[in-house]
């Protein structure tokens, strides 16, 4: 199936042909039902603000900074939680308005110090802790400043592999990300959750009536962080006067002309990974729920169709979008996939 290469042991398991692990998480999937009250794709997205119960995480904490090497003076932000257990270094990376103190990303780092595991979650460019120490945003394509901290990690950290875990549009640029590495034997295996695989459909879905109110609560979000920029980065008042009135709109007054785009169809087209997905030659599960309401699982079963060799889809009936609360199941089913994936077995 692959040339041979220095492969870790994990690395091995996941790049086997129809590991038993996967196959084993098929059948879960096919045989999950929404978890009461949490019924319906819209639920199952919001419900993890209304049930969060912020859980220590395990481990020696260390907050790690990035200086980015491209003259800028940005400088990236994280938290590292260490066991001491050794094992793969697990890097989550947040979606959309988020940061490393998103519930998605706190839970999920809870359960896996608690497993023994170190984990890193990452702030993107200009996100959280990062947004006092850097001059411009994240977006789809901006895999140039991570690539650089996986360099920047100590050998120490990463001596049993590296493992990547993306949310949402962290899962896009996660994808972009192995896309343009292709095969690294640092790299173990990798996994996304609800991560839009092209960025054309999933801002038209998201612009659909029955998403005005997601699409309000994102834009409020992402206006507040533009008016900290300004603050603290002296951008021209006149950029921030501008009201978009849907993604589309921030994208194509603010995203695209900020990073070098023509356009927010530009940006869409050049930083989807849809298209380059044959690229990859990391193992990657990538989770999907049929009911997310604000990506359409249409680019994942063309994806499963093209069989690119390294990419296992895992598409559930029921999750929503950052969901996946199932019946009998106190984590969220891709927290399962995660330990699944990481246990290899």
């Amino acid at each position: 199936m692959n040339e041979n290469l220095d492969f870790n042991p994990l690395q091995a398991s996941l790049l086997s042909d129809d590991p038993k692990w996967f196959e084993d998480l098929r059948v879960q999937a096919l045989h999950s039902y929404e978890r009461a009250p949490w019924l319906g794709g819209d639920l199952q997205t919001v419900a993890h603000r209304l049930i969060h119960r912020d859980r220590p995480i395990l481990g020696v904490k260390t907050l790690m900074q990035f200086p980015l090497r491209d003259q800028s003076g940005d400088i990236m932000t994280g938290t590292l939680h260490d066991p001491g257990k050794g094992g793969p270094l697990v890097i989550l990376l947040h979606g959309l308005a988020g940061s490393e103190d998103s519930v998605y990303m706190r839970d999920t780092a809870h359960h896996l110090a608690q497993q023994g595991m170190r984990v890193l979650r990452l702030n993107h460019r200009g996100a959280g802790s990062s947004l006092k120490s850097c001059s411009i945003p994240y977006q789809c394509a901006g895999t140039t400043e991570i690539i650089e901290i996986l360099d920047s990690l100590p050998d120490e950290l990463t001596a049993s592999g590296i493992f990547l875990c993306g949310f949402s549009m962290g899962g896009a640029i996660l994808l972009n990300i192995l896309i343009e590495i292709g095969r690294d034997p640092r790299i173990c295996g990798a996994m996304t959750v609800s991560a839009p695989l092209d960025l054309t459909t999933a801002s038209v879905q998201l612009n659909r009536h029955r998403n005005v109110i997601y699409q309000k609560v994102l834009l409020a979000t992402l206006m507040r962080f533009e008016r900290a920029l300004r603050k603290y980065c002296k951008l021209v008042d006149e950029e921030t006067l501008r009201n978009p009135r849907s993604l589309f709109e921030y994208d194509e007054l603010f995203t695209a002309p900020r990073h070098g785009f023509t356009s927010a169809v530009d940006y869409y087209q050049k930083t989807s990974p849809l298209s380059r997905l044959k690229n990859i030659r990391v193992p990657v599960v990538m989770l999907h729920a049929e009911n997310d309401p604000w990506i359409t699982s249409d680019p994942y079963r063309l994806t499963a169709k093209n069989c690119h060799t390294n990419i296992r889809i895992l598409l559930t009936k029921y999750g929503g979008h950052v969901g996946f609360h199932f019946r009998q199941r106190s984590n969220p089913f891709y927290i399962d996939v995660l330990n699944q994936m990481l246990s290899g077995n």
